[in-house]
């Protein structure tokens, strides 16, 4: 790789030498083809101004400077034939051109700026007027015939013009100054028109050699693919011997080409571009013949465990065995991996009932057990549908229909397939307008905080308080369970996570009624993997002046899927601050036990799932949750107790703190105070 960068390094270096030398050559070329003219105008107005002026003999002085210019001009008239002759037939000689010829050039404009600045009290009206004609017509020339050298344009204009400007500025009669200024404001013009002119010529130069140097790679490559053509034709002669088709050759690679671009690598169906692509040919195909066209969007349940806990090598095999059981249903093309776990199914010519056979068919066979490497492994899939153009004429929005679609059927634990429908358009409106509700919810003071106490299983004692977050969305509660997952999904967490832990430090930190319980608050994983979550983390206590042992922060047991080397950091640093990590819904997830023994946390709050069930299977769970726990030094908090003898049973097995409802509901801060005082009254 190194080598190839450095033989690259060097081809754009030589290329860029040989484009210079030639851009140095034809500028030199231009500059000695001009240059003719330009010394037989200043002959010609040398012999005017010294012989043909006066009206007496021209004075030695004059004459000596009249035969130095035109010795001087016959010198660079055989300069420029042995240049011609020689030295522009080598490209190196460009430079070295340029430089003689601008030599020659200053040179000469120094003669008349010597002429003028000698001679120049001496000239009568005619004679002044004659010299400023001659000098700004040689000046005026520099911008056409000097503009292949900005320098020498530019110097040339200057070394004629400024000195004669000069002395008539410094003149004592007033027309002299004018005339001198009148110039010097000419000199200026001069200048800018052969910046102006120079630039245009050397990009005309410079394009020129760089189109003809494309030119010749275009002809060292044609030659080179011709060379390559006849190679061919030998080979296509000795394929021709063997039966190969060459047709059948490119055809082969065509198809090559359009599965790297088109296909996704793995199953062969489309990849999300094609298929798109596709979607809405076969839309426009549909509208025309005026037939519906339904499109499945699929996605698998259960896959990711599948992928996580096995590896990616069977989580490939697992994809590709579904590809051939989705490929059943429907026809080339009509086919495509959306995302990982997620593909899409476009059926011509299907009304809902069609669709919905179809779905629940292709539904079928996915469930039905796949054999991996000698496991048997089990999926379901979650499928919506949308109809074109019942619903949508996009490509792109039938698309949305069908995978909002899909979210509501995995999210209603329904199986069937799904069809989107008014009322699913509604849902996913109000959805919408909560979404946006929750941009201003924090400004507009909606958001408030409830407080659950958090018992000692031994004495009933007020060990800590989980802050829990309500919204009082324009007069009407949301709960939860509908906008953290909406503000989690559009990013709001963060922002809303932030007040969350800022407010319950501050409620904390103000708890007269008991100075030593800590409040626990919920902290989502996109919080969690922020990089700046430390921070915001140090501002809060600071800012609230809570002591660090008593806030603890509630992660769920999903969150360890996650990036688990960044969890892990994030936990040590929180923990090194002296706040308390717990698990939440600990047991609903599928690598609990494991991941216990890797990260760095304090306790374990037991799902409200297995305290239910604490008569039946949830026992089992619960004695091997404790007796893990117990082993890695973590305390126990059990969620969700609703009866008396849920928590009799539970402190019977060690839990260390019990929560729920048989002790007390959620309720805001400045009602905290009343509840201390009746609860071992009235429960206990």
């Amino acid at each position: 790789m190194k080598s190839r960068f450095n033989f690259q390094r060097v081809y754009y270096i030589k290329t860029n030498i040989a484009l210079q030398n030639a851009s140095n050559l034809d500028a030199a070329k231009l500059l000695y083809e001009n240059g003719l003219f330009g010394l037989l105008i200043s002959a010609i107005a040398s012999t005017m101004v010294i012989f043909g002026l006066s009206d007496t003999e021209a004075s030695s002085p004059q004459v000596v400077w009249w035969i130095g210019l035109n010795t001087m001009l016959f010198v660079r008239l055989i300069d420029m034939i042995l240049w011609k002759v020689k030295s522009s037939l080598l490209e190196s000689s460009g430079l070295f051109g340029i430089q003689r010829y601008a030599t020659g050039c200053i040179a000469t404009a120094m003669f008349w700026s010597v002429y003028v600045v000698v001679f120049y009290p001496q000239f009568n009206t005619i004679e002044l007027i004659s010299v400023i004609i001659i000098i700004t017509t040689l000046a005026s020339s520099s911008p056409s015939l000097l503009a292949a050298n900005r320098f020498t344009a530019i110097s040339f204009s200057i070394v004629l013009l400024v000195p004669m400007s000069v002395m008539g500025v410094i003149a004592e009669q007033a027309h002299r100054q004018l005339l001198g200024t009148l110039g010097l404001a000419f000199t200026v013009v001069v200048v800018f028109s052969c910046i102006r002119s120079s630039r245009f010529t050397l990009d005309a130069i410079y394009q020129r050699n760089r189109n003809q140097m494309f030119v010749s790679e275009m002809e060292a490559e044609k030659n080179h693919v011709a060379q390559a053509n006849q190679e061919l034709e030998v080979a296509t002669k000795e394929l021709s011997e063997l039966n190969i088709d060459l047709e059948e050759v490119v055809k082969k690679r065509t198809y090559e080409i359009y599965q790297l671009s088109n296909l996704d690598p793995l199953t062969q169906f489309d990849n999300r571009k094609a298929f798109t692509t596709n979607l809405e040919v076969l839309i426009e195909q549909s509208k025309a013949k005026e037939s519906p066209l339904a499109l499945l969007f699929i996605d698998l349940n259960g896959f990711k465990k599948i992928n996580d806990t096995m590896g990616h090598n069977v989580g490939d095999s697992v994809l590709i065995q579904v590809t051939e059981r989705i490929s059943a249903f429907t026809e080339n093309n009509r086919a495509g991996r959306w995302n990982g776990d997620e593909f899409l199914v476009a059926l011509p010519h299907s009304d809902q009932d069609t669709a919905m056979s179809i779905a629940q068919a292709i539904a079928t066979s996915i469930a039905q057990p796949i054999h991996v490497h000698g496991s048997e492994l089990h999926l379901s899939a979650s499928i919506g549908i949308a109809i074109a153009p019942a619903h949508s004429s996009s490509a792109a929005e039938l698309i949305q229909l069908a995978d909002l679609t899909m979210c509501e059927q995995k999210k209603s634990g329904n199986k069937q397939p799904r069809l989107f429908s008014s009322d699913l358009k509604e849902k996913i409106t109000a959805s919408q307008r909560i979404l946006e509700g929750l941009q201003h919810a924090i400004e507009s003071k909606q958001f408030y905080l409830c407080y659950q106490p958090i018992l000692t299983a031994k004495d009933k004692v007020p060990f800590a308080f989980e802050a829990l977050l309500r919204w009082n969305f324009n007069g009407k509660f949301i709960g939860p369970d509908v906008f953290i997952p909406l503000a989690e999904k559009s990013g709001f967490i963060r922002e809303i996570g932030a007040w969350v832990l800022n407010r319950a430090c501050m409620d904390a930190s103000h708890w007269q009624f008991n100075q030593q319980a800590a409040v626990s608050v919920n902290v989502s994983v996109i919080q969690l993997m922020d990089d700046g979550f430390i921070r915001l983390l140090d501002n809060c206590l600071r800012s609230s002046g809570l002591a660090p042992e008593r806030l603890h922060l509630e992660v769920t047991e999903s969150t360890f899927v996650e990036n688990k080397v960044k969890i892990r950091q994030q936990l040590e640093q929180i923990q090194a601050r002296n706040i308390d990590v717990s698990i939440d819904d600990f047991g609903t997830g599928y690598s609990s036990l494991s991941q216990l023994q890797s990260l760095p946390v304090n306790y374990v709050k037991i799902d409200k799932s297995f305290v239910d069930n604490i008569q039946g299977k949830g026992e089992a769970i619960i004695r091997a949750t404790l007796f893990i726990a117990g082993e890695l030094n973590c305390k126990t908090i059990a969620e969700g107790v609703e009866t008396k003898e849920q928590s009799i049973a539970l402190s019977a097995m060690g839990v260390d703190y019990l929560q729920g409802y048989y002790f007390a509901k959620p309720m805001k801060n400045e009602d905290l105070i009343a509840w201390q005082n009746p609860i071992s009254n009235t429960i206990f």
